[in-house]
């Protein structure tokens, strides 16, 4: 696979003069190959309203065009502090070919220009071999552990895509928001370069989830059902729950807070996942996994049990996601919540054949411990036969397809007298993807 190369700055005396200069760009996925969407942040609105990506195939020739969207986010607290959010879409590009960017406009100022590596073609790897995800959850401003590692990483080309799966910042809202711009200045090495996917987690419920919405408006929305939601900022396309594709894995994000803030969701979230999990092709996208924020199963203490079941049968028995995980062969289930780390074997009604090879049901893990100002949560029970492997320190997950049977996975611990240390391993063999 090709490396990313860090892009320096070309446009040294536009930026200079840049009065509203862009800052924290991040890209995600579009609905198909041929897009990326990106998204950036100014501190006043441009002036016309222009919100323009220009892209192309070098870094000198940016002839082609897009102009997004302009969306003021104004922050619940009592300062009111207001920002201005963009978002536009590169189209017509060829899947996995290399593209550069930039964002902003001739008046107000433009970014530096970035490179990335479109999205393989659907149902392929396209030239990229295999296909590598960088994986974890519950990742501060402070205190986030993990981030010079994973930046590395990234540098390094390591990672074709990111899954943060909830919790930022600790918390995005802090400071009447500011600290929402740190973490996203923060990882904007990385969000400019792979594109960095997401789901909320609990500790962006702020003003109705508005930090999140607006802050990662450049998902892919596709739950044609529920197009919107309304949060404290007012009505923004639901990012909440939505799926995509990339090369062969079919990706649903869920949002689990919805069981716990937004009881009138819930169904509409089930039959979201219900009727897309029926839908994929496993012929083409052989790979589906589904990722959350809070656990559908975990070990380390009574606490984490109670919601655990909660997403797992549903409010009253209704509407959890197991049966629906079970029912359409979902191969994984990614989550955080807890700030540790547990890699489990299939997992159905509580029990488990231990299995790696053709696993006769889901395989869950957690992976929380990203680093945050709340530091770790402790194991508090022995391991029960279900759990793989559990460990309470630093880390982050690497997940690696390498075709449509064989999935490898790796924990990396971070800190400690080796820096990075793989400490956690194991293949994922499915000869014949479908309902378990």
């Amino acid at each position: 696979m090709p490396l990313l190369r860090l892009i320096f700055p070309l446009l040294i005396a536009s930026s200079a003069l840049a009065l509203n200069p862009p800052s924290q760009i991040h890209l995600s996925v579009g609905l198909d190959p041929t897009k990326m969407n990106v998204q950036w942040s100014t501190e006043s609105p441009t002036e016309n309203g222009n919100s323009h990506v220009l892209y192309g195939s070098s870094a000198s020739d940016l002839s082609m065009t897009s102009e997004g969207g302009s969306y003021p986010f104004t922050d619940g607290g009592d300062e009111g502090y207001t920002q201005h959010h963009h978002v536009a879409t590169m189209t017509n590009l060829e899947p996995s070919e290399t593209y550069f960017y930039k964002v902003g406009d001739d008046e107000e100022g433009w970014s530096d220009v970035y490179e990335f590596i479109a999205t393989p073609e659907t149902g392929t790897m396209g030239s990229r071999g295999p296909l590598r995800f960088g994986v974890w959850g519950d990742m501060g401003s402070s205190n986030a552990a993990i981030l010079s590692s994973v930046t590395e990483e990234v540098a390094a080309g390591n990672f074709d895509m990111i899954l943060h799966v909830g919790d930022f910042a600790y918390n995005m809202n802090d400071d009447n928001g500011r600290n929402g711009d740190v973490f996203m200045s923060n990882i904007e090495q990385m969000a400019t370069r792979i594109p960095y996917t997401v789901d909320p987690g609990n500790h962006e419920v702020a003003y109705d989830f508005s930090h999140y919405t607006e802050r990662f408006r450049n998902m892919p929305v596709n739950a044609v059902d529920t197009p919107t939601v309304i949060t404290g900022n007012g009505e923004a396309p639901n990012n909440w729950f939505y799926s995509h594709d990339f090369g062969n894995v079919h990706f649903v994000a869920i949002s689990t807070e919805i069981y716990f803030n937004y009881p009138d969701l819930v169904e509409a979230q089930y039959n979201f996942v219900s009727k897309d999990l029926a839908s994929v092709d496993r012929s083409v996208t052989p790979w589906v996994i589904v990722h959350g924020h809070r656990p559908l199963y975990c070990s380390c203490d009574s606490d984490c049990d109670t919601a655990a079941e909660t997403v797992r049968l549903g409010p009253d028995g209704k509407f959890g996601m197991e049966e629906l995980f079970h029912a359409n062969g979902v191969d994984l289930y990614i989550c955080g919540h807890e700030h540790n780390y547990e890699r489990m074997y299939d997992v159905y009604n509580g029990t488990s054949t231990r299995s790696t090879v053709n696993p006769p049901a889901t395989t869950y893990i957690v992976t929380g411990d990203a680093g945050g100002p709340e530091k770790h949560e402790r194991f508090k029970r022995p391991k029960p036969d279900r759990a793989a492997y559990r460990t309470a320190a630093y880390g982050y997950s690497r997940m690696t397809v390498h075709n449509d049977t064989h999935l490898y996975w790796e924990q990396v611990r971070t800190g400690g007298i080796i820096k990075d240390r793989v400490v956690d391993e194991t293949w994922i063999v499915v000869d014949e993807h479908g309902p378990f």
